[in-house]
């Protein structure tokens, strides 16, 4: 009874604020929620284990770079917040606070491969505003299936649902999403999902120079399906803007490499593009996630 009470409470208090956000409007509501987030966010349990990666990764970081870096954490994440709802009005090819590099080339893998009847995997990461990928490729005329983490609380992944891009298929990660992702992969559709969640299994392959587990569906299922593998950074940048580029594919493993070794080689050219993104902006990276085993 006490969890049913807790969910609708935050079920309702989350509809109260999505309601102020669209009385308000898109600029005050980033706004807001940016200095919000930015001035709870440090207080919470989720900023200690943010500080304890940030040390795990950098044992030599000052305490106060690991303040600022958390600190632009939680506003990135307060941004990104406060941006969820206006997004359906989102066309990033018209915006004049959003640009894009490496639409072309995307645009011609795909071609490419819709001639062979088959799709292409896209990953990004909890790295700026990570709900733009599937608009964005939305632009790219293919169908599109994207990956997402189901919150615990029903009302409230039914309200986040509600909010996101009506032109891609949401399946929650886990076994059915899995499943899924397979057959929409054999129909020769797009598959676009975050490779930096955290994993209890998998296999451990370097990220940010420590051993993370990490999923190894992504290298499985190119290899069996011999797809393409396109990494998407979504950068924010000044004055609330987004910068958005397709990257060169991920390359094929070498033919004499058992299969084993191809899926390792794919992982930690995944992991290693994440990593510089984050390494070279770790305020808009999500540290809160239980990454690495050895960190608490």
């Amino acid at each position: 009874m006490i969890n049913i009470i807790k969910d609708s409470l935050g079920c309702l208090v989350l509809r109260i604020i999505f309601y102020f956000f669209k009385i308000i409007r898109k600029k005050k509501s980033v706004i807001i929620s940016s200095y919000l987030f930015g001035t709870i966010g440090p207080l919470t349990k989720f900023n200690t284990r943010a500080k304890n990666n940030l040390r795990y990764i950098w044992p030599k970081i000052s305490n106060e770079k690991i303040d600022i870096i958390c600190k632009y954490m939680w506003k990135n994440l307060g941004k990104n917040f406060g941006e969820f709802i206006f997004l359906h009005n989102y066309n990033p090819l018209n915006c004049t606070h959003t640009s894009i590099e490496g639409f072309d080339y995307a645009k011609s893998i795909i071609e490419k491969n819709k001639k062979r009847k088959k799709g292409v995997i896209f990953f990004s990461a909890h790295y700026g505003n990570w709900e733009l990928g599937p608009y964005v490729l939305n632009k790219l005329d293919l169908d599109l299936m994207g990956i997402y983490r189901k919150s615990n609380n029903t009302c409230i992944n039914k309200i986040i649902q509600k909010y996101r891009n009506k032109n891609t298929n949401y399946v929650p990660k886990g076994d059915l999403g899995a499943k899924k992702s397979y057959l929409w992969l054999r129909r020769g559709n797009s598959l676009a999902l975050l490779m930096d969640q955290k994993l209890n299994e998998g296999a451990s392959v370097n990220f940010l120079g420590k051993p993370a587990n990490t999923a190894t569906a992504v290298a499985e299922l190119a290899i069996r399906m011999k797809l393409d593998i396109i990494p998407i950074k979504l950068e924010r940048i000044k004055n609330n803007g987004h910068s958005i580029t397709f990257l060169k594919k991920i390359p094929s493993p070498k033919k004499e490499f058992s299969h084993e070794e191809k899926v390792r080689f794919i992982l930690l050219k995944i992991n290693d593009h994440i990593s510089d993104w984050i390494s070279n902006d770790p305020t808009q990276w999500l540290w809160i996630h239980r990454r690495w085993k050895k960190v608490t």
